[in-house]
């Protein structure tokens, strides 16, 4: 497929607009930074990616929480007046404003950001639907990668933490609900998102102990054991083993 990078003048602006066709942006913010409009590349400015990209996920935020965020060794004033040369470059990227200007910032209500739509997905996932459909979505690459900002490190964790409990969760819930095969691929994804989480590969271990497939509970107990032994130097929890032990004998282990 060829995507097609664009860019837009005054010209090109007022024609789309006189023929009654609005545009769409989807802006990228997992496995790296992106912006589509209606399926085109949208060229955006290197600093004003990390506004766009602030806003991405936080979705709206006061306009002090973004300049201090964003310019956090800046004097007070001088963050401000970056966010506004921020604001004004964003402006001059695409035709329609891609921010919403009031007391507060926000995305327009034009674009849709992909971090949005995980988080509501994971919403789902941990209320009480099984959309099993949602886990693509879930299982999509980190944040903004190559990106050391103390703000994009600290959302990278709270998203990886609320994508692997969603699906610890969905594949709990499977397992409960006897639909093994769709819980076995989902706990398959939580570890491979997390390799070293024991609740992931219990999650795991627990949907092969309810289809009595003792041996392949058991062949993860043991790669999971020796892999936290090589990269940590620690082993499972005694509950985690109590539960293998159990599952060989039928028995069932209450969760501590």
């Amino acid at each position: 497929m060829v995507v097609h990078e664009v860019t837009y003048d005054l010209h090109s602006a007022v024609s789309e607009a006189a023929a009654g066709q609005p545009s769409r942006y989807a802006l990228r913010l997992l496995g790296g930074f992106g912006l589509e409009r209606d399926g085109r590349v949208v060229v955006v400015p290197q600093g004003a990616r990390r506004l766009l990209a602030f806003l991405g996920v936080r979705q709206r935020c006061a306009r002090s929480e973004a300049a201090g965020t964003l310019w956090p060794g800046s004097h007070e004033d001088r963050a401000r007046a970056n966010l506004r040369t921020m604001l004004w470059r964003l402006h001059r990227v695409t035709p329609e404003p891609l921010v919403e200007e009031d007391d507060r910032l926000a995305l327009a209500a034009v674009v849709t950001s992909d971090v949005a739509a995980l988080g509501a997905a994971a919403a789902v996932l941990l209320a009480d639907g099984s959309p099993v459909g949602a886990v693509p979505m879930l299982a999509t690459g980190e944040l903004l990668p190559g990106w050391y900002d103390d703000w994009v490190l600290a959302e990278r964790e709270r998203l990886r933490q609320t994508r692997l409990y969603a699906l610890e969760a969905l594949a709990e819930r499977l397992t409960t609900q006897g639909r093994y095969g769709e819980a076995v691929q989902v706990a398959l994804t939580a570890v491979h998102l997390e390799p070293l989480r024991e609740s992931a590969t219990r999650a795991l271990i627990a949907v092969h102990l309810a289809e009595r497939n003792i041996n392949e509970a058991v062949r993860r107990f043991e790669l999971f054991r020796a892999d936290l032994g090589r990269e940590l130097g620690v082993a499972p929890t005694p509950w985690l083993e109590r539960l293998v032990q159990a599952g060989r004998s039928g028995a069932v282990v209450p969760y501590p």
